[in-house]
């Protein structure tokens, strides 16, 4: 019965153990805040992207397994800045997860802490197309960015893990480290072209572009998620031969059919690009995701020359 009695409490000591370092459940909505999550959450979450990176998280329905897995959560994290819109409200509501709705203790909106770019001014409308009331949602392609949404998470985190404090800060610091030298890494592959002029499909790629010093001049779209008519195309063709644009860049969830169709008229060279980390494809981690975008542009940059 002694020893039967001094099991029975080392168990509920081992049980107290798990209970108290019991990882956090963490659901994010992209593939990108999931890879931030796990940069700053380290071994004290579990994550989990509903998106699996070749989505637009614009255009997405509000699933229901996407409601099973927000309803299970201890933090629920967004992009933010209107980005899921159209879907993430809807599952939080169906979730009936209370910790997690706007405004819950594990609510998490990564854009609230990032100096967004293209912060609309005056009436907005929808004759404006998608235009986003609080600025630019994809700050995830800029690495300084990426680093100001993950303060967010690093607020989130500490609050519902008030013990993980020092080992939140602790990753913080080595997620800014990290960042700068995969800046330099990137900075070095765009070195070559980094004096030349680009468009874009989407203002997918501005913080992208601000960051390392290119030059953008325009959009193929007439409007934010506005597909270009003939005419358009036509004439921002004639625009990016004039400007002698040496390439531009497109997601692959981009329509095929426009980005080529710009390609022929214009004789500018598409690169059309992964723009977010992905479960089942090639590009794994952020640093992938931001070496592939560079050197996809230095490539298609390159093809001027020959053309």
């Amino acid at each position: 019965m002694h020893f039967k009695f001094i099991s029975l409490v080392l168990l509920a000591v081992f049980a107290g153990q798990a209970h108290a370092f019991k990882k956090l459940n963490v659901v994010t909505t992209t593939t990108d805040i999931q890879w931030l999550v796990e940069q700053i959450g380290g071994a004290r979450v579990s994550v989990h992207s509903l998106l699996n990176g070749t989505e637009d998280p614009h255009y997405i329905d509000a699933m229901p397994h996407f409601v099973g897995k927000v309803a299970k959560a201890d933090m629920f994290c967004l992009v933010g800045l209107d980005l899921e819109l159209g879907w993430a409200p809807k599952v939080l509501v169906r979730s009936g997860n209370k910790q997690v709705q706007h405004g819950g203790k594990g609510y998490c909106e990564t854009g609230k802490t990032v100096k967004a770019l293209q912060v609309p001014k005056g009436k907005i409308d929808r004759t404006l197309g998608d235009v986003h009331p609080s600025g630019n949602p994809h700050f995830h392609l800029g690495p300084n960015a990426f680093v100001q949404g993950g303060e967010t998470v690093l607020q989130v985190l500490q609050g519902l893990d008030p013990d993980g404090t020092k080992y939140y800060l602790s990753n913080f610091e080595v997620l800014k480290k990290n960042m700068v030298a995969l800046k330099k890494k990137v900075s070095a592959i765009l070195e070559p072209v980094k004096n030349k002029k680009y468009m874009e499909y989407h203002k997918e790629f501005s913080y992208f572009f601000s960051e390392f010093g290119l030059s953008s001049v325009g959009t193929i779209e007439a409007a934010p998620g506005v597909p270009p008519s003939a005419g358009r195309l036509a004439r921002v063709s004639v625009q990016a031969r004039s400007k002698k644009v040496a390439a531009a860049l497109a997601a692959k969830t981009s329509p095929r059919r426009l980005t080529k169709k710009f390609g022929s008229l214009s004789k500018v060279p598409v690169a059309r690009v992964s723009v977010s980390i992905e479960k089942r494809g090639k590009i794994k981690t952020y640093e992938s995701l931001m070496t592939h975008i560079a050197q996809s542009l230095a490539n298609a940059s390159s093809q001027t020359k020959r053309m």
